[in-house]
């Protein structure tokens, strides 16, 4: 792979970003079918596509709050055993425009429920909170083309 001379706080093209698809990483989250965490000043990514989107919101300053963490369900007790909450972390929220981002490679049966949790508590609440799930750079790069132009 063809290293950038780019200090690695810096943001990364989409060609970086495919290119570092293509290398594969023996450091891969099993969590997230062909994901690779990257850690960056501190902060860990969950995989190559939340980190360019991170890199496209701080570019172009929208302002957002990274892993902002939701309780779908409450934990609750049945008969003698704890049963812990349901929780939905999403990648982004951007509070200026009343969204939340979650970049996301595959669906799975447990991400599409939880959407549809997070849906259904955003609607008990009277929210219109727009829910955005990019799946590559190109969604990516086309939202945040999107938010710059409703700015405007």
């Amino acid at each position: 792979m063809k290293r950038s001379n780019r200090k690695e706080s810096q943001t990364m093209t989409v060609e970086e970003l495919r290119a570092m698809w293509s290398s594969g990483s023996p450091n891969g989250n099993r969590k997230v079918r062909n994901a690779t965490r990257i850690e960056r000043d501190g902060v860990v990514f969950a995989s190559k596509v939340e980190r360019f989107m991170y890199d496209l919101l701080t570019l172009h300053g929208i302002g957002f709050e990274f892993q902002k963490r939701y309780v779908l369900r409450e934990g609750f007790r049945y008969n003698g055993e704890t049963v812990r909450p349901i929780t939905y972390t999403t990648d982004f929220w951007l509070p200026d425009h009343d969204m939340v981002i979650d970049t996301k490679g595959h669906k799975t049966q447990q991400g599409t429920l939880r959407i549809k949790l997070l849906k259904r508590q955003f609607a008990e609440a009277g929210m219109t909170t727009r829910i955005e799930l990019p799946r590559n750079p190109d969604e990516c790069s086309a939202l945040v083309g999107r938010l710059i132009d409703e700015k405007r």
